[in-house]
Formats: C-alpha cells, structure tokens, sequence
C-alpha cells in the first residue's frame, strides 16, 4: 500500500548507515576505538583540572577565594559548549566530523596551556585564554558526540546488538574513571610534588606535556578507525522544526512560556556566576555569585515544572483531529493487492483523487512525527534537569572536599599525599561498582521486587546516595576540626602543602589562626585524610546510579536525530551546577576561611545534603507517571493506530512501555 510505504517513511528514524564489513561483536571491534578515545581525553581533561586550584595560587598569584572561583567555573565553559556541539553534530556536520574538528582545537588548547607554564615563561593571560577558550570549546564540543556515536553503532533490530549496546553505556563510563584514576592518582601528583627525576618546579609542564600527549594519541586512535563506524548524517533542520513546534505552542499554551522564562533565568544565572570568577573585587563577586546561584536554581524548578506534562506541545493546531479522520478514512482512500497496484485496479488505472488524499496523510503524518520529535525530548527534561543537584554534590570533591582534605593528616611515610589523588576513591568506586551492580545488585533487587529495576528507580536511589556523602562529610569535618594538631616531629612536619599559606618567610611556624603574623602556613589536623575516602567513595556510587543512567536515557528516549543535542543539555546541567555551587560558596564564605579551624564547613554539607534529599521527593513526584518507550525491532517507531507497527514492537525491554504517538491520541 502506498499509504503504509509513506507513513513508514516518515515515522522511521534516519535510515541506518551500513559499514563494508559488519562485525559480530560490535562492542570490541567497533566500540573499543571510541572508548579508548573516550579514556585518553578524560585521563587528559583531568591531569589538567586535577590540581588546577594549587597553580592559579601558587603560579598566577591569585587567592584561595579567587582561585576556588577559577576552579568552580571552568566546568561551567566545559559544559556550556556541548550545546554548540550537539547542535553542529546534529544539523550541519554529524558526530564525527564534529568530534574530529573540535577534538583539533582542543589539542591545541591543551599545548598552548602546557607551554604556558613552562618555568621562567609562565604567561597568565596565554594560560587562561587556552584554558577557558581552546579547552572549554573542544572539550565541550566533543563530549556530547562520543556517547552518541557509540550508540549509533548497534542496530537495535538485532538482540545480541541489544545487550551490547546497553554494557557500552556501562564500559563508557568505565573509561572515564579508568582515565580519571590515572590523573589523579599520578598526573595530579606529578604536577604539585614532581616525580622521579622531575622537580615540583617542572611538575606541571610535564604533568601538562603528558596529557597533550594523551590527547594526541585519542585523536589518532579514533580517526584511524573511522571505516568501521557507523556515521548518521546531520539531520538538517531537525532542530530549526523543533524550535518552530515551540514557538507555535506559545500561541496557544501558558507552559511554554514558563519554560522561555526558566531558560533566560538559566542563562543569566550562568553567565552572573561566570563574570564573578573574573571579578577581583570580592563584594562584586560575592553579589554575582549569590545572584547566579539564585537565577539558576529557579530556572532549573521552572523548567522542569513545565515539561512534566507536555501536552501543551503541539497543542491547538488540529493535528489530533485531522489524524483520526485520516486514520478513519485511509481504508477508503487507498488499497492494494497482492501485486501492489492502488485502488484494485490491477496496477492499470490510478485515482488522481486517491493520490492526492494520500499527499495530505503524508503532510499530516510528518507535521504529527515534528510534534512526536518535540514531546520526547522535553518528557525527559525533569529527570535530567534532577540531576542538577547530584551535580552540586559532585562538585564539591574538587571544591571543599578538596579543601577539607588540606587540612587533614596528609602524611604517608616522609612525603605528603595530594589531596587531589583522593578523587581516586570517586574512580575506584565506579569501576568496582558498575559490574557489580550490573552482575549481582541489580538481578537480585529485580528479583526481590519482581520487575525491572528501572533506569528512574536507580537515579532516585543515587539521590539517597548523594546525601549520605554529604552526611558523612560533614561529621568528619566535625571530627577533623575538634581533632588537634599533629605533634611536630621534624621542623615543618605538621604544615599542609596543599593547603593556603599565609608566607614563607618563617617556615618553622605553625599558624592557628590567620591574624596576619608573617610565617603562618596552614596546619593539618590530627586526623587521616584516608576518612575522607568515605565520602569520595559514595560520590561515585551515586554516580554510577545517576549519571550513567542520564546517559542512557538522553540517547533511549530521544529520536535518533536529536541525540546529540538531547547529551548536549545533560552536560549543561553540570554547568549549571557549577553556577549555583559557587553561589552556595559565596554565600558561605564566611563558614569556609583559609584556615577551616576557624570556620564551619559541615553547615555548607548540611545544606547541599537537604537538597538532595529535597531533589530526591522532587524527582519521585514528577517522574511519577513517566513511560519508557517502546523499541521497535523493524527500524521505526510506531504511531498511534497503525496495528501493524504496534505488533512489530519488542515489549521486553521496558517496565511501562508506550507507543509515541498514544501521547498524541
């Protein structure tokens, strides 16, 4: 029939490239490549950001405030920019392409930045124009294209592709942490301590050199292997339509309108906290921050407020009514016989009229495919925009996680450790936890509950997670602090290398209190800073149970030709997060001086921790009623009332599964 062939057409997704050679095991032939690429970059993203802090004070003479404001806004760069890659991937040039060009770019960022700190050259200005422009660009621009294109290579027709597929979004995210791990346990040393051979002074050039040479090595392994990827093209104008369904449903809906405002307010919020990292007056940079912070969490409430129900998509324009009159009258309109011939004439004669009936279910059919489009990628935005607030949590491993573990008992043998290297416990977590929760957490909770664990149920469990990191967080810096001082054994003993130091000129001087006697370096306290292992520790198995779980549900859920864009605005969230968590910072600031003896860091844990559990009622009420989408096995993604679709739909992977077009019923 000529009426099914259109509406198959225009319900499928884009047709599914094919490769020379299509190979069994897609995950270890195909996929390898891209995760090795995926390791490489986060090993050398890492190396670089590890310590970043201890050189914007102890190279660039900037203060532990300013410098923490440095430190908090860089992920906002870093994940601002994905919304410019997706966007380049998704219209104009596709995943790879978009992946190979910014990937340049960021090579070259990475260069400029260890040329920058080369000892006797170090040029401030060089550094952070690579750091905050060539690195943020290309490394923003990439991440939310590799994800996605690792998808791309499994065809979901086939079931042992299937399974693949969902162990790749696990392994993906075991080579972050794989890549992680080795920055921070080495890279993140290597450039405060030295190693071997090389002196503190030259740590972070090498530290810097390594990871341009990582860098480099990612790009080689990844383009060397292009023949065997599956490559979808840009879409063209996907989302130019899906703005235009937008913009005609503020015609006709208040919703849209709440969402306009929660995105401006997103947006200034954003770029408030940006402008008062730069900012060396630290009333101005007070006020900005606090104000970011504000104008960001209330857009983020907003927002997701107004994509719980999206009925309001499309809504008013007639294309439900015009559908089912369609639906009721495509029997009449159109018919065929075994031989394919319209309307029973044995292929002689054709109806003009049937035709252009037909021509008018086509338009119908792609107006109401636009608005399928439009609906999936905003019933995703509340639990994606929940995961915000993990993301304040997760920052504070590189922010006062950090700072506590400074001020913490850091010796091990006659050396201190880099209290950076305890992000480690945040990697060692993913990596053990993932295949154990895949191989015996998740089968057994299944069991026990007698269905699916699903991808929402185990992001509400990482909200639980996340709070108790926080929790635990701040009972040791209640312990730390009532801890005392290390006795000294030798002159300088008890001092922290990581932490601010008030001069240098008195080294054999141990400071309590920053009263502005010269000689005071910031004293460790009498506790091991292996506690905070603890809360590093369940920082990444929230992750494992947040995160990987967005991952999964930005590429599942989403149309194949809004991916990209769809893991673009995943990664925003993180910037977003960074934006409120500098505000939260500020607004502290007096419970976090140099010295955290004389402060009470524990209030500032005791305030993300309620939000988290606050996230955590929140994320329960609006992902309520949410229904997994349906998989099809022959290639395309059904509407509403066509039977021989619906029959052609695998019903085994989901718990609640839907068809798209019911929501347009």
């Amino acid at each position: 029939m000529v009426l099914k062939t259109v509406t198959t057409f225009l319900t499928t997704v884009p047709t599914r490239p094919t490769r020379t050679y299509e190979f069994k095991n897609v995950l270890i032939n195909v996929c390898i490549f891209i995760l090795v690429m995926e390791m490489c970059e986060r090993l050398c993203f890492y190396g670089l950001t590890g310590s970043i802090k201890v050189l914007f004070q102890s190279r660039f003479g900037y203060t532990s405030f300013q410098a923490s404001a440095l430190t908090n806004v860089l992920p906002s760069f870093v994940y601002l920019t994905p919304l410019l890659g997706g966007y380049v991937a998704d219209e104009y040039w596709g995943r790879f392409k978009t992946i190979a060009v910014f990937g340049i770019v960021y090579l070259a960022g990475v260069s400029i930045m260890s040329y920058s700190v080369y000892p006797g050259r170090e040029n401030k200005d060089l550094f952070l124009m690579a750091c905050f422009g060539l690195l943020a660009l290309g490394s923003g621009g990439i991440k939310a294209n590799v994800v996605t294109l690792g998808g791309d290579q499994f065809d979901d027709k086939n079931p042992v592709h299937v399974q693949q597929k969902e162990a790749f979004f696990n392994y993906f995210y075991w080579a972050i942490n794989i890549g992680a791990g080795v920055s921070y346990g080495y890279l993140a040393q290597m450039a405060t301590n030295g190693s071997g051979d090389i002196s503190p002074e030259y740590g972070f050039f090498w530290s810097f050199t390594i990871c341009s040479i990582a860098l480099g090595m990612a790009l080689v392994v990844f383009l060397g292997a292009s023949s065997r990827y599956i490559m979808y093209p840009a879409s063209g104008g996907t989302m130019g339509i899906f703005f235009q369904v937008f913009k005609d449903s503020l015609r006709t809906s208040w919703e849209p309108w709440g969402i306009a405002l929660g995105l401006v307010l997103m947006i200034t919020g954003f770029v408030l906290s940006v402008s008062g990292a730069f900012v060396q007056d630290d009333a101005t940079n007070k006020n900005l921050a606090i104000a970011g912070c504000a104008n960001a969490g209330a857009g983020v409430l907003l927002t997701g407020a107004m994509c719980v129900d999206t009925s309001w998509v499309g809504a008013g324009k007639g294309y439900e009514r015009v559908s089912e009159e369609l639906d009721e009258k495509s029997p009449d309109i159109l018919s065929s016989n075994e031989n394919g011939s319209i309307d029973g004439s044995n292929g002689e004669n054709t109806s003009k009229s049937n035709l252009e009936a037909a021509g008018s279910h086509e338009r119908q059919v792609e107006n109401s495919h636009d608005i399928a489009n439009a609906k999936e990628l905003w019933r995703v935005m509340p639990p994606v925009l929940c995961a915000t607030s993990f993301w304040v949590a997760y920052g504070q491993m590189s922010g006062n996680f950090y700072a506590q573990s400074c001020q913490m008992d850091l010796r091990v043998g006659s050396s201190q450790l880099n209290a950076a290297v305890l992000n480690v416990g945040d990697c060692i977590a993913i990596v053990v936890c993932i295949p154990l929760f895949d191989t015996f957490l998740y089968p057994l909770i299944e069991r026990v509950k007698g269905s699916k664990f699903t991808l929402l149920q185990k992001m509400a469990s990482g909200f639980v997670v996340s709070t108790l990191a926080l929790l635990a967080a701040a009972f040791i810096e209640i312990k730390r602090r009532d801890s005392g001082v290390p006795d000294f054994m030798s002159p300088g003993a008890s001092y922290s290398n990581c932490a601010p130091v008030y001069s240098d000129s008195n080294p054999d001087t141990c400071a309590q209190d920053d009263s502005g006697f010269l000689g005071k370096k910031t004293c460790m306290s009498n506790m091991s800073v292996f506690w905070m292992a603890i809360p590093y520790f369940l920082i990444g198995v929230s992750e494992c149970l947040i995160s990987v779980q967005v991952y999964e549900l930005c590429y599942t859920e989403i149309p194949v030709e809004m991916r990209s864009s769809a893991q673009a605005i995943n990664l925003f969230t993180t910037g977003l997060a960074s934006a409120i968590a500098a505000g939260l910072t500020v607004a502290f600031q007096v419970d976090i001086p140099n010295d955290l003896n004389k402060g009470h860091l524990e209030r500032v844990y005791f305030t993300i921790a309620a939000i988290q559990f606050l996230t955590f009622l929140i994320f329960i009420y609006v992902t309520r009623n949410f229904e997994y989408k349906k998989v099809a096995t022959n290639g395309f993604q059904p509407l509403a009332g066509d039977s021989e679709s619906k029959e052609a739909i695998d019903q085994s992977f989901f718990e609640k599964p839907r068809d798209i077009g019911e929501a347009e019923a």
